[in-house]
């Protein structure tokens, strides 16, 4: 399963590396220098929300087409990682989104956000031990909530910070990056608690990596920027870990004979 696993990963970060480079764009173009205002009909504003239904598009077909072919193992089968280097990734988008969240902490004045970038630092070492975390049986579960809970309390004080800008390119797409990372850490919950299916972890995951590469270009501040760097990075890693780990269907087993035989004719 490695090929698969290596085609269906970096068709989810060149995905999220065109959908970076046209927000970035856009972000530079569509926004007067003087009042802040976005250009009316702008061209590239249309082509970012097509990149986006693309990506979402073709995430999805390239799940389904891997799934039919998938059994779910094991949770700790699932998150086994396969030597030091891919444990060394998982390690650093921990520590990368523990800088984020760090920086964070100490960028933001609202104490409801200061609450969110602990939740966020917790979540980052979460991160960095998840392939550990079935091991753990259900500590290890009841951990993997942690970042489920941060992306949705980051969801809701974001959009509380900014439901008053009329300007909803300012802040929308960095509402669908933190809604995508909360569906990727919900659905690798639900593989702890055997909940996910392979076509919907995959998805998730993938959906997660695209979006946060994304961010990485927004207008959002450089804590924000590295704990979305620090979760795509964590994203791809366990989506290749978890296709790697994926075992191939074979043919159903063959019917035990009944008990004693069949007698053979003029026996």
């Amino acid at each position: 399963m490695q090929r698969q696993a290596w085609i269906y990963t970096i068709s989810a970060a060149v995905l999220g590396a065109l959908d970076l480079l046209f927000r970035w764009l856009q972000c530079q173009s569509i926004f007067d220098p003087e009042t802040g205002l976005p250009t009316p009909r702008a061209g590239l504003s249309t082509l970012v929300v097509v990149l986006l239904v693309l990506t979402v598009v073709v995430l999805w077909r390239l799940s389904g087409r891997l799934s039919p072919e998938l059994t779910m193992p094991e949770p700790e089968e699932a998150l086994r990682l396969p030597n030091r280097v891919v444990g060394a990734l998982m390690t650093g988008a921990g520590m990368l989104a523990a800088l984020g969240a760090v920086v964070m902490f100490f960028t933001e004045s609202s104490m409801f956000m200061r609450l969110t970038a602990l939740l966020g630092l917790f979540s980052a070492v979460v991160l960095s031990f998840y392939p550990s975390l079935p091991k753990w049986g259900g500590f290890g579960a009841a951990l993997s909530l942690v970042p489920v809970l941060f992306f949705s309390l980051w969801l809701v004080s974001f959009y509380r910070a900014n439901a008053v800008n009329p300007i909803v390119w300012a802040y929308g797409v960095e509402i669908l990056g933190i809604a995508a990372c909360l569906l990727g850490a919900f659905r690798l919950s639900g593989l702890l608690f055997y909940r996910t299916g392979p076509r919907q972890g995959l998805f998730a995951l993938g959906l997660g990596l695209c979006l946060g590469l994304t961010e990485l270009m927004d207008r959002g501040s450089a804590g924000e920027r590295l704990l979305f760097f620090g979760w795509a990075l964590g994203f791809g890693t366990l989506s290749w870990v978890i296709v790697r780990n994926f075992g191939i269907q074979g043919p159903p087993p063959a019917a035990a004979p009944p008990a004693g035989g069949k007698k053979e004719k003029g026996a």
